[in-house]
């Protein structure tokens, strides 16, 4: 058995699969990211404490987290995280308890379990894209994770998608991303916007449109609903089109909270790249919804685990 943990900046989820990747346990629990890194690690500490009472037979640790991660398991650094910086994660939990332990980003763990397990099991190569508050990726080339130079590769939502947006002084390498546009606050705020122009919409009803209610309102053809998913996924499309372009791939698998969204979305975002795309790449591309959603990070984080033993 192996455990897995997906660590966010919301909730801390873990679980156990057996040797044939079944989940046979999970928690979940909120991370209180705003509380600090020894909060955090004494919440993971515990956790994962808990487990190994409860199953002792287990063989390794597998953890996903959102950032940018070194290959000893050192967290550079995590936006969702404070303090996160240069935390020597893997080390810390392998000498805790002494068992093998692996640490990657959140996007590529996730990546892995639908590589196993899920949508991908059959593809050489694909595009994972992870949409929820915000969008998070990892490439697969020849069914292995391609990391890039310093371990960052695959952060499709910091792809530049509008050069001409005012400079964030704050952090500049989030001006124009496409982050930026289609996250979960994103969709909202373009919600609270556009319903403006929509006096009858049904979106009237709700405190604030955010995906869920979007996605109610579009399966009732409300318009302003239907224009939110159209623009948002135009603008997923033209991000998803300037990926495949680059890397010369054919199919994006979706996982995340918002994947789960009205279809008009995901096909608004195909009929872009069908529209935008090199013609090599537009008359075969896809988009797959990705098999796991909820369980993806504890999965694939628990699969991680059980590859390096």
């Amino acid at each position: 058995m192996y455990i897995g943990i997906d660590l966010g900046g919301t909730n801390l989820k873990a679980g156990v699969i057996d040797k044939d990747g079944n989940l046979i346990f999970q928690q979940s629990q909120a991370t209180h990211a705003s509380k600090g890194l020894d909060y955090v690690l004494n919440s993971l500490k515990r956790t994962i404490s808990t487990i190994l009472e409860k199953y002792p037979a287990i063989k390794s640790i597998g953890v996903g987290i959102p950032g940018i991660i070194e290959n000893e398991g050192t967290v550079k650094i995590s936006p969702n995280l404070p303090e996160w910086i240069d935390i020597p994660l893997g080390k810390f939990l392998q000498n805790l308890f002494s068992l093998p332990c692996i640490v990657d980003n959140d996007a590529n763990v996730a990546a892995i379990a639908e590589l196993e397990l899920g949508a991908g099991k059959l593809a050489n190569n694909f595009l994972y894209v992870t949409l929820g508050t915000g969008v998070g990726g990892a490439i697969i080339l020849d069914r292995k994770i391609f990391k890039g130079e310093a371990m960052g590769a695959g952060e499709i939502g910091h792809m530049i998608i509008d050069f001409n947006a005012p400079l964030n002084s704050k952090m500049p390498f989030r001006t124009g991303v496409l982050e930026e546009y289609v996250g979960r606050n994103q969709i909202t705020a373009l919600g609270t916007q556009l319903i403006k122009q929509f006096p009858d919409s049904l979106l009237h009803k709700y405190g604030r449109p955010d995906p869920y209610f979007v996605s109610e309102a579009a399966q009732q053809n409300d318009p302003a609903a239907i224009e939110i998913f159209k623009q948002i996924g135009y603008t997923l499309g033209i991000g998803l089109t300037s990926a495949l372009n680059f890397l010369d791939l054919r199919l994006v698998i979706v996982g995340g909270g918002i994947s789960l969204a009205h279809p008009l979305l995901l096909d608004t975002a195909l009929e872009t790249i069908r529209e935008r795309a090199l013609p090599t790449i537009a008359s075969t591309a896809q988009i797959v919804k990705a098999f796991f959603t909820k369980d993806a990070g504890i999965v694939g984080a628990a699969l991680l685990g059980k590859s390096i033993l």
